[in-house]
C-alpha cells in the first residue's frame, strides 16, 4: 500500500473544497482532498505515490512523510514537456507554447490549445506524468519528428481536414457505385 493510500485512509472525514481550495491545487496532483487536522484545514494531495499537504495556499507544498518542502521546479518538473513552456502556471494549468496559450487537459493529461486541439511537441516528453510512452510509441514518434521543421499546429490542421475530405469523397463515390 502506498503512503498516499495510508494517509487517504487515515483521515476518514473528508471537507467539501472551497473555490480557493481548487485554485490553490496544481493541476498535477488527481487525487486530493481537504480535511482539518489539529485545528488546520489541510489539503492533502497525491504526488506519485507520495503525500503531501499544504495549509497555507500561498504556502509550500510539503511532503508528509519527510516534512520536507517539495520545490516548485519539482512540481512544474511533474507535468510533461515542462521545459518547452514559458509562463507555466501549476495552478490553472496555463502556459505560453510558441507564443500560444496552451491548458493542461486533466482527463487526457495532456496539452491543448484553446480551441481544443492538442498540442504536439517537437521532442519526447520531458520527465512528467506523460511521459510514460511505450517504446514503440517513441520510435515512431522520433520517427516522424526527424528531418521536420518545427510544425504549425494550424497547418497540420488544415492537412488533416484536407485528407478527410478527400477520403469521404472516395468512401461516397464508392457507395454510389455499389449501390448502381
Amino acid at each position: 500500500m502506498s503512503h498516499w493510500e495510508i494517509t487517504y485512509k487515515q483521515y476518514p472525514t473528508k471537507l467539501a473544497p472551497t473555490a480557493e481550495d481548487a485554485c490553490n491545487i496544481p493541476v498535477i496532483f488527481s487525487e486530493w482532498f481537504i480535511t482539518h487536522d489539529k485545528g488546520d484545514r489541510v489539503r492533502f494531495a497525491q504526488f506519485g505515490n507520495e503525500a503531501v499537504w499544504n495549509v497555507n495556499p500561498d504556502g509550500p507544498w510539503i511532503y508528509l512523510q519527510t516534512n520536507l518542502e517539495v520545490p516548485q521546479e519539482t512540481l512544474e518538473a511533474a507535468l510533461p514537456y515542462f521545459d518547452q513552456l514559458t509562463d507555466l502556471n501549476i495552478y490553472n494549468g496555463l502556459a505560453l507554447f510558441n507564443g500560444k496559450v496552451v491548458a493542461w487537459h486533466r482527463p487526457t493529461q495532456t496539452w491543448k490549445y484553446c480551441n481544443n486541439r492538442t498540442v504536439h511537441f517537437n521532442q519526447t516528453p520531458t520527465k512528467g506524468t506523460n511521459s510514460a510512452l511505450n517504446s514503440e510509441e517513441e520510435a515512431s514518434e522520433a520517427n516522424s519528428d526527424e528531418g521536420s521543421e518545427k510544425s504549425d499546429p494550424d497547418e497540420d490542421t488544415a492537412q488533416v481536414e484536407d485528407l478527410l475530405r478527400q477520403a469521404e469523397t472516395t468512401v461516397t463515390s464508392a457507395i454510389q457505385k455499389l449501390s448502381s
